[in-house]
């Protein structure tokens, strides 16, 4: 029987502290993936720009007045990080990764545990639209101008800054030309997804998940845009859409869905002076 000597043993026990290091941290993602962030209603409002706005007006204060959609009331999304709960040197792994991701920590009152969340980002997260709220998602902002607090007011209205929003095949079995009528207030869009076969439940997330607007998180789904390459998307140069990797989807009645719902969406590009836009059916899988 070999035995080591403690010199040897302290030698030893930093290499076994690295490779444990190094599987703890390999078992974390090194992408969040796509999230899915599910569209309610309320996030239009008016807000007052002050004088830290870039598009402040000093010398006429009456047209200082924003009509926005305010992406920060939409639910957070709530992410399971397993090895916070394994032990105390692992849960400092899964601390750091939580912080390197954006992800935040709150405490659950209800379930009396921790959670972790994130926050909606514009620049590169993607609303999802259930298709019962297709309707008033697209006409919320146009209804919204005749409430009381925006009736004969001067109001400005940049646009969401989100650049791309979600749906499933659904709603465009219901809707003529439905795509084209994004632009309208969404004019940053730039992608939409069409997912396919969506999951029965995707719609159903709760809505009393959390006791208060500061807890309520939703379920977690993720995009699956690997599953396919295939699009239809907007060829400025010939004035028309394309399709790429058509062969990829193999269901020629949902390519002509596609086809027949982007009707319309070409002669508001040329309108607005858009040159990007493209419709990607995509897999939603849940996390």
């Amino acid at each position: 029987m070999t035995h080591l000597s403690h010199s040897s043993s302290m030698e030893i026990t930093p290499y076994i502290q690295t490779l444990s290091r190094i599987r703890w941290s390999d078992a974390l993602p090194d992408k969040i993936g796509q999230p899915l962030y599910f569209y309610k209603k309320g996030c239009w409002s008016p807000r007052l720009l002050t004088e830290s706005d870039p598009d402040y007006d000093f010398e006429n204060p009456l047209l200082n007045l924003n009509f926005e959609f305010r992406h920060k009331l939409l639910d957070d999304v709530e992410f399971e990080v397993p090895l916070f709960h394994v032990n105390r040197e692992v849960r400092g792994f899964a601390l750091a990764w939580v912080h390197k991701k954006g992800l935040t920590i709150r405490f659950d009152k209800k379930r009396v545990c921790a959670v972790f969340v994130r926050a909606f980002d514009p620049m590169i997260d993607t609303p999802y639209v259930p298709l019962g709220k297709w309707d008033e998602f697209l006409r919320e902002p146009f209804d919204r101008h005749f409430e009381l607090d925006l009736i004969e007011k001067n109001i400005n209205c940049p646009g969401p800054a989100f650049t791309r929003v979600a749906v499933s095949e659904a709603v465009l079995r219901g809707e003529d030309n439905s795509l084209a009528e994004i632009s309208d207030w969404y004019a940053r869009v730039r992608k939409v997804f069409i997912i396919v076969d969506a999951q029965p439940n995707l719609d159903m997330q709760s809505e009393d998940y959390g006791e208060d607007d500061d807890m309520r998180l939703q379920r977690r789904w993720d995009i699956e845009s690997s599953a396919l390459g295939v699009k239809l998307f907007w060829n400025n140069d010939h004035g028309e859409f394309k399709w790429a990797n058509r062969e990829d989807l193999g269901d020629k009645g949902l390519c002509k869905l596609i086809e027949e719902a982007s009707n319309g969406v070409g002669e508001k590009l040329v309108g607005y002076g858009r040159r990007r836009f493209e419709v990607r059916p995509v897999f939603t899988v849940r996390k």
